[in-house]
């Protein structure tokens, strides 16, 4: 690994509650540096080592444009005493191939029998292949409250496209527009943090933090705010 090149940075950690995940943004291009939108690199957070992957999944820098991240485990972060907004000294290197296979041994989710090299990895038991699928798969009552939402996005972006991206229903034109998830209390909007910035003082009232907002089962959805949102979302990130 002493051939690949080295990134250090200092990057801020970002911590999302809903998932209980946390990452830091590569502060670089992507694709200008490696050629491709994935790549499996080998990090070191404060010194401790981790091998995982830098990627693309809907976070925005201050201007709009999509940055790329790579997860800091819970495990990580334990060990550092670090939580969100901490700063954290980063390391990264492109894994070799010999790096990223290890020494062959895998660890094989007892959920869904799916292997990978790292031990309680995180990830989808069940990858949804489209919305329609994403949706049978929550509660009975859960269902109730996407297929409302879906709605509200539907009659507000009849030009976007549904798709799965990153496991989440997405309305996509030329790239992400907003994103749901279902959790336990609450199902998530994803409009990302520059919205929520637009929106603070109309968003007073709901649990908003870092491009999120939390609306809870037990409150109607605030169905003309959401349209306005993610119309707001397409005139300024769709293509």
């Amino acid at each position: 690994m002493s051939g690949t090149k080295k990134y250090e940075f200092d990057a801020i950690l970002h911590e999302d509650p809903d998932s209980g995940g946390a990452y830091v943004i590569f502060p670089w291009d992507l694709k200008k540096e490696f050629g491709k939108g994935r790549v499996k690199v080998h990090a070191e957070f404060d010194g401790i080592s981790y091998d995982g992957s830098i990627v693309n999944m809907g976070v925005r820098d201050p201007d709009g444009s999509i940055c790329y991240i790579i997860g800091v485990l819970k495990r990580i972060r334990s060990a550092l005493n670090k939580s969100d907004g901490d700063k954290i000294h980063v390391i990264i290197r492109e894994q070799s191939l010999s790096g990223a296979e290890g020494n062959g041994s895998v660890w094989k989710c007892p959920k869904c029998g799916r292997e990978f090299k790292n031990r309680n990895q995180d990830h989808y038991c069940v990858k949804p292949q489209n919305i329609d699928d994403y949706i049978s798969s929550q509660d009975a009552q859960v269902q109730l409250r996407l297929k409302e939402l879906r709605e509200i996005l539907r009659a507000a972006l009849p030009e976007a496209e549904e798709r799965i991206s990153w496991s989440m229903p997405t309305y996509w034109k030329g790239r992400n527009i907003i994103h749901f998830a279902a959790f336990k209390k609450h199902v998530g909007l994803y409009p990302g943090d520059e919205a929520t910035a637009v929106f603070k003082d109309e968003l007073t009232g709901f649990d908003v933090s870092k491009g999120t907002i939390r609306l809870p089962y037990e409150r109607p959805l605030p169905v003309k705010l959401i349209k306005k949102i993610a119309r707001w979302c397409y005139e300024k990130y769709g293509k």
